[in-house]
């Protein structure tokens, strides 16, 4: 099931306070190309909110460093602090960013790992980038086919645009100018959704 998305109102009025960017990547490394993604489209959106006139910060959680925890939560039912630190963090969150690399025509076994950890309703209404980078343009339906019906049935609000990114679109660790105008216009429809206050 994907949730249905109303285009938020232009002019919407800003949040009240601060607005909380939470970053999730799936990266299996360090310094990936799915972490900079992700950073890179959190910081877009936080920007954008702060021309609004919203304090927006961005928080960025590499699923690879709390993966061990998340399997001992998952079979033995333990609750370590690095688990429940990230499910708080992304419970507290006005808009989430979520990247995948794209393993075996779908998405990283560490993203669905910590997505089965969160609390039912922890996503809902929750305006949602998706992005996945993979090595060929021959994956780019795994957003739409495979995390955007996930995270619908987790009751997130997915937004219409997702970023599929290969390694030939980067300008060595930047992202190139067309990739870099993907992101901002990413970045500037969460950032719209977020101030509408859908959640």
């Amino acid at each position: 099931m994907t949730a249905t998305v109303a285009r938020p109102a232009a002019g919407a009025p800003p949040l009240a306070g601060r607005a909380r960017v939470v970053v999730l990547s799936a990266g299996h490394g360090p310094a990936s190309g799915t972490a900079r993604l992700a950073q890179a489209i959190g910081d877009a959106a936080a920007a954008a909110l702060r021309r609004a006139g919203v304090a927006a910060s961005v928080e960025h959680l590499e699923l690879r460093r709390s993966a061990p925890a998340v399997v001992r939560a998952l079979i033995e039912g333990v609750r370590e602090d690095a688990v429940t630190d990230a499910v708080t963090t992304v419970q507290r969150a006005d808009a989430l960013v979520v990247a995948t690399p794209t393993v075996n025509a779908s998405f990283s076994g560490l993203l669905k790992s910590f997505l089965d950890v969160l609390p039912p309703d922890a996503l809902r209404s929750l305006p949602t980038t998706i992005a996945a980078t993979g090595g060929t343009t021959r994956h780019t339906l795994v957003l739409d086919q495979a995390v955007r019906p996930m995270l619908g049935y987790q009751r997130a609000v997915v937004l219409p645009s997702c970023l599929f990114v290969t390694a030939d679109e980067w300008d060595g660790p930047r992202p190139g100018a067309a990739l870099a105008a993907r992101i901002e216009a990413a970045g500037a429809e969460l950032a719209r959704f977020t101030r509408a206050g859908v959640r």
